[in-house]
């Protein structure tokens, strides 16, 4: 049963996992402003709203389409700081990079940038108007849901040590605000108002950059005003396969969205629409093995592309027909599934937090964003630089420390990116676009979303909400275990399934993702989707 109706709009829908954003983007389309200029106000109020998940100090990824023109792709995720190398953590007897605090703060945050360049390739309004909406909810302050007040009561454990985070997110210095709660952030509003005067280059090169630098190294932080002034986004041409008559996009490295490309292929060649949808046949015989054979692939093959270049036939048909010829003509070996090593040093407890927020706009037109942004961990590092109001990401902690592995630390490296968004079209227009939040499963309910729709028809709405299962690992663990909400799953009363240890949740979990998508119907509208595990909201108009 879904969980909402499908909301469906004739002239345009923004979807993304807080209600006012949604809004904000909507307000734009209304008012004249295109889906780019929608979607940089979606995303500056999701930085307010949601800045447990999101925020100024964080990564941005994009898809782009505009009328006819191919789909671009926008990497807006930022590099390792100069003097983050091995040899600093290791002088400092460190085994592993930090999860949170100053050090684990070494990548420049690029979304400010990104605003900034979607602004000036496609943008028509001023970024001021566009930023208006943040700025009012970060100076007049916006109404805590359960789920933001959950979000700093887990992270109080790791982040209440750190005082900037510490006077930001909690009441009296000692406990969170109760859900419902007015939340008032005076610097955030200060910040954004200054990006909206001065623009981007002030918080690369400017005021901002300047107090941001000062806040870092008065916390022992590395990043450098150096590095600041040298981060640029980069436009790529996005990842494409066709999968059942469909171009499917994904952003390119270092962003895992390859994974799913590659998935495609390999399950293009069962029949799925012939089975049934949450089968633990369908789980068993054919989902989980392409999945555990896909990731294997990403764990060997996706970084940062200027240090190791992604296969040039990993989304290509062949490939997929060789993997699938030596691996899963038969039982799918043990050992394949258990390809990496386990993480260093970090908390299993601590990395399964809260991390991203996905939102897609798009116009009757055919003109849509899919995008998605991110602090990494929930709250990022902890280290919020005086008077500025928001969370350095703690992305940079992917990185290991381990000098012969391809996502090993470098200065001017961007790490393994666990954010991807993806887009389709058919016959050239577009289809759908898509999206979660989820780490390192992102990839796996992106193409659970698209199974759904493509092969088992479901509505848009009906997809989001329908259980999943997940596998969750780094490219650095061996897989051990898949997660089943209620629904679909195992029927018999067993412990493991391809080696894995089954466990079964008693409800919807955020463990799986907080899932947004639009997909354009035959009949002319727009039709968009929340997930019902988070706060999301789709406004359509």
């Amino acid at each position: 049963m879904q969980s909402r109706s499908t909301v469906i709009g004739r002239k345009g829908v923004v979807a993304s996992s807080h209600p006012l954003a949604s809004l904000a983007g909507a307000h734009i389309l209304m008012h004249g402003g295109n889906v780019v200029d929608a979607a940089i106000a979606t995303s500056a109020v999701l930085c307010v709203t949601q800045n447990n998940l999101c925020g100024l100090g964080g990564d941005f990824f994009a898809l782009i389409k505009m009328g006819r023109k191919e789909v671009r792709g926008l990497n807006a995720s930022g590099r390792a700081g100069e003097q983050a190398t091995i040899d600093f953590f290791e002088s400092n007897r460190f085994n592993a990079i930090p999860s949170r605090g100053p050090l684990s703060a070494i990548t420049v945050p690029g979304i400010v940038k990104a605003w900034d360049d979607l602004l000036s390739e496609f943008g028509s309004q001023d970024l001021s108007e566009l930023l208006s909406a943040s700025i009012d909810y970060a100076k007049n302050g916006v109404s805590l849901t359960a789920r933001y007040v959950d979000s700093i009561r887990s992270s109080m454990k790791f982040l209440a040590q750190y005082e900037g985070w510490k006077k930001l997110f909690l009441r009296d210095e000692s406990s969170p605000p109760p859900p419902g709660s007015i939340f008032k952030q005076p610097d955030l509003a200060k910040t954004l108002e200054t990006i909206a005067q001065e623009g981007a280059e002030t918080f690369y090169d400017g005021y901002l950059s300047e107090m941001i630098i000062k806040g870092i190294q008065a916390e022992g932080g590395v990043l450098t005003a150096e590095d600041f002034r040298k981060h640029a986004s980069s436009w790529d041409s996005p990842l494409k396969t066709n999968y059942r008559g469909v171009d499917v996009y994904e952003t390119a490295p270092n962003s895992q969205g390859a994974t799913v490309l590659l998935w495609l292929n390999i399950l293009e060649k069962y029949k799925l629409s012939k089975l049934q949808g949450d089968s633990e046949q369908l789980i068993e015989k054919v989902m989980l093995p392409s999945c555990l054979l896909s990731y294997t692939e990403r764990g060997k093959s996706i970084a940062d592309p200027n240090f190791l270049p992604l296969p040039s036939n990993f989304v290509s048909k062949d490939f997929s027909d060789e993997l699938f010829s030596k691996y899963l003509g038969h039982q799918l070996s043990l050992s394949l599934m258990q390809a990496g090593q386990r993480r260093e040093a970090r908390s299993e407890k601590e990395s399964q937090g809260s991390d991203t927020t996905y939102f897609a706009v798009a116009d009757c037109e055919g003109n849509c964003v899919s995008a998605i942004q991110s602090n990494y961990m929930g709250f990022g590092s902890g280290l919020v630089p005086r008077g500025t109001g928001f969370v350095l990401q703690n992305r940079g902690c992917y990185f290991t420390l381990e000098r012969k592995h391809h996502n090993s630390l470098m200065p001017g490296k961007r790490t393994f990116h666990t954010l991807c968004a993806s887009l389709g079209e058919l016959n050239g227009k577009t289809l759908f676009a898509l999206g979660c939040m989820g780490g390192d499963i992102q990839p796996q309910v992106h193409v659970q979303l698209m199974t759904k729709i493509l092969d088992f028809k479901c509505d848009v709405q009906e997809a989001v909400d329908s259980p999943r299962w997940a596998v969750p690992f780094t490219i650095y663990e061996k897989a051990n275990r898949v997660l089943f909400e209620p629904g679909c799953h195992p029927t018999q009363s067993r412990e493991s399934m391809l080696g894995l240890s089954i466990e079964k949740l008693e409800s919807y979990s955020s463990l799986m993702g907080h899932a947004q998508a639009i997909f354009f119907g035959e009949s002319g509208g727009i039709y968009g989707a929340a997930d019902p595990r988070g706060d999301g909201s789709v406004v359509g108009f």
